[in-house]
């Protein structure tokens, strides 16, 4: 099969697959509770019913308020053209592209939080500097992890990495590893927006981060940031699952193989936010102020990681 067709596969999987993880999280946990929960298409109806509604800004907003909401969609989507399924064949990839990863991803953090300060209201301005103090905190624990794997690879592209993992580094480093995982978690946690650093359930002011910056967005501005939040989830339960579970890649390009790929990644993220979900009905969101706590603790984890393996 033509490698842009496979590349492409990958990214519309990636794409149309991360609504329904968001859906499967809520799912679970209302199982959980012993409540019947929402459909599994529940996502895709509420994006679809916000694109059928009106804007409405507010008095303060300015044009940041109309061009954020498609910034916002379109960096994750784009960040998903680097990643990977069942082949080394992506989009986007080139030599690097983990330095652009985390830029690009960057970008959309700070037009979200543009987005919340430009509203004019308390909610958003609370909430962007929230945003903004866990990404900062975030960041430099994801650049060190992948830095790690992009060490342990000898390759700064994402595929390559994947594909190499896929081979025997895991089992060549696995302290190193490990430990690079779990601060991959706790990154994933906090990018993501899930308890302990956030509760995307709530809409009390004292607690909320996400859900404050988008409390005054309607109809298809609305929409779109759903459809960010939820590729950006997305995005790193395929980046953790695809190197904590190393396996599912393969060379051959025949069509069962394709299906098999896409069923076994299916499966790996699908596991991974269910295992997330659980792990949220355990434990209670964090103070605000202690936030930063498992954030550096994650952090010294990455850094602990990347010298195991120089040593």
């Amino acid at each position: 099969m033509n490698n842009f067709i496979i590349a492409l596969i990958q990214f519309l999987v990636i794409v149309l697959l991360s609504p329904f993880l968001i859906t499967l999280m809520h799912k679970t946990k209302s199982f959980l509770r012993g409540a019947k929960g929402p459909s599994f298409f529940q996502a895709y109806f509420d994006i679809y019913k916000l694109f059928q509604k009106e804007v409405v800004l507010s008095s303060d907003a300015s044009y940041i308020s109309i061009i954020a909401p498609f910034i916002v969609a379109i960096v994750p989507i784009t960040v998903a053209g680097f990643f990977s399924v069942f082949s080394d064949k992506t989009l986007l990839g080139f030599s690097g592209d983990i330095i652009a990863l985390v830029y690009i991803l960057a970008l959309g953090t700070f037009f979200l939080a543009l987005y919340g300060f430009d509203q004019g209201s308390s909610f958003g301005g609370l909430g962007s500097s929230r945003e903004m103090f866990v990404g900062s905190l975030a960041e430099p624990t994801l650049i060190m992890v992948i830095f790690t794997f992009a060490l342990q690879s000898d390759s700064s592209n994402i595929a390559n990495i994947f594909d190499k993992i896929h081979g025997d580094i895991f089992i060549k480093y696995p302290v190193s590893s490990i430990m690079a995982l779990i601060a991959l978690y706790f990154v994933t946690i906090a990018e993501a927006g899930r308890i302990p650093i956030d509760n995307p359930e709530t809409h009390l002011e004292l607690t909320m981060i996400h859900e404050a910056m988008i409390l005054d967005a309607s109809g298809r501005n609305l929409a779109l940031l759903e459809i960010g939040s939820c590729v950006k989830t997305g995005i790193f339960l395929t980046l953790f699952s695809t190197i904590f579970m190393p396996f599912g890649f393969y060379q051959t390009n025949s069509f069962w193989a394709i299906l098999f790929g896409i069923f076994i990644y299916f499966l790996k993220v699908s596991t991974l936010a269910i295992i997330i979900s659980i792990g949220e009905l355990t434990l209670a969101k964090l103070r605000y102020f202690r936030i930063s706590d498992i954030m550096m603790f994650a952090f010294v984890l990455s850094l602990i990681s990347m010298i195991i393996y120089r040593l």
